[in-house]
């Protein structure tokens, strides 16, 4: 029988996703906390809309904010060093998204005539807006961890099974991530689902499979980043 001690270790050692599964174990006021944040954060994007910069900074605070007092002090359950192994990780799925992404590029094309670009790329984007997208990029990967480990610990409770928690977790949190783009990319429900949201599956295998949020971060980022240099390029 594995005592709490080890369990807490393999957490520590990035063998399991934290908290669903009360280890470590949560309070209500820390669920609360998390469940207020993520509300917060889809109902900037959603309901009551806030200026790119100022959404940059809400994402950042209500993200990071909530990971470091849930820790209690331990932030290795969240931030742990890059490693060789985690590298290649990030080229293998960066390159399969961008696979991914011109595969479901090409069909929706096909299915609906058009693919909406985000409303701020259609012009050479300002050093604020990569700076905030820099900012911003931290914050939604700690917003869809949210997501999974509240729907994880939902499931977890009435199914005591990791597998039902991680699959339903997954797709619930995927589908809600998308939805949030709505407004971003003018409402084409099909696009936000499968490029946004089910697109979302590469950031959320490199947190399931280091439980890094670095790792998730920095292919994210990259993800996001590189066109913003490619556009740059081509205004040379």
């Amino acid at each position: 029988m594995v005592n709490l001690k080890e369990k807490m270790n393999i957490i520590k050692m990035g063998k399991d996703i934290p908290f669903y599964n009360n280890i470590p174990k949560l309070s209500k006021w820390d669920w609360t906390i998390l469940t207020g944040s993520v509300l917060l954060l889809i109902g900037f994007l959603t309901i009551i809309p806030l200026p790119s910069e100022y959404l940059s900074i809400s994402f950042f605070l209500l993200g990071l904010l909530p990971a470091l007092y849930i820790c209690k002090g331990k932030y290795n359950i969240f931030f742990k060093k890059i490693s060789l192994k985690d590298i290649k990780l990030i080229i293998l799925l960066l390159i399969g998204m961008y696979i991914y992404s011109i595969v479901m590029g090409a069909i929706l094309v096909r299915l609906t005539g058009s693919i909406a670009g985000h409303s701020e790329m259609n012009t050479v984007p300002s050093l604020i807006f990569v700076i905030s997208m820099i900012i911003q990029i931290f914050g939604e990967e700690f917003f869809k961890i949210f997501l999974l480990l509240i729907l994880m610990y939902l499931v977890y409770r009435f199914t005591n099974n990791y597998k039902s928690s991680i699959i339903i977790g997954l797709i619930g949190s995927m589908v809600i991530f998308g939805l949030c783009h709505y407004m971003a990319y003018n409402g084409m429900i099909l696009q936000i689902l499968l490029l946004q949201g089910f697109g979302s599956i590469f950031e959320y295998f490199a947190y399931i499979k280091t439980k890094n949020i670095w790792v998730s971060y920095l292919l994210h980022l990259l993800r996001d980043i590189l066109p913003v240099f490619l556009i740059y390029l081509t205004h040379i």
